[in-house]
């Protein structure tokens, strides 16, 4: 994933998934991976990059989160 692809992406998170926070989240990368880490509880979610194996659907899904 691109820096630019990264911090959009990290923008885009307003409420924690799993605390409900909207205090807001660090942004973080170790070892090729990116990830954001929210301010109130400290959860972790990895940021991905998903791409479709069918060749019908042409667009691939993108900065997908996973939780670690």
């Amino acid at each position: 994933m691109r820096l630019e692809e990264i911090i959009a992406a990290a923008g885009r998170l307003n409420l924690c998934p799993k605390c409900g926070s909207k205090e807001g989240f660090w942004l973080g990368v170790k070892r090729n991976h990116a990830y954001v880490q929210c301010k109130g509880c400290g959860a972790s979610f990895e940021l991905f990059e998903v791409f479709a194996l069918s060749e019908k659907s042409g667009a691939s899904q993108r900065l997908k989160l996973f939780r670690k």
